[in-house]
């Protein structure tokens, strides 16, 4: 038998042109297309909230929402597994950033290392 690790670890492709705002603008347009913000109130007043029309506004301008707000935007924009993994993968760098400037923190890529190991004798 053989003993294996698995390691969980974020990869952030600092090549990638793409934040949150951007993403979540995208969803948006994605899953209603062609429908602006306040044009929404029918599909997405009862879950998000009265006047969610400004939250999202300034959410797709910047702004960072709490972790509550992401989530009734998963369920209000019904996004898939996958979609809501990527925007909450952005929402997490950008909120690291944030957080990384303030307290002058670098992102840093950090080398991975492998090592050789011995295999046992079955």
């Amino acid at each position: 038998m053989h003993n294996v690790a698995f390691v969980d670890y974020i990869c952030y492709d600092r090549g990638m042109n793409e934040n949150f705002k951007n993403k979540i603008r995208e969803l948006r347009e994605k899953h209603f297309p062609g429908q602006s913000l306040r044009s929404l109130s029918s599909e997405l007043e009862s879950q998000l909230g009265e006047h969610f029309y400004a939250y999202l506004s300034k959410i797709e301008a910047g702004a960072l929402p709490s972790l509550d707000f992401l989530k009734k935007i998963r369920v209000a924009y019904k996004l898939t597994d996958s979609e809501f993994q990527d925007l909450f993968q952005l929402y997490a760098r950008q909120k690291f950033e944030a957080t990384s400037e303030r307290s002058g923190l670098a992102l840093e890529p950090v080398p991975l290392l492998f090592r050789k190991t011995r295999k046992k004798k079955s």
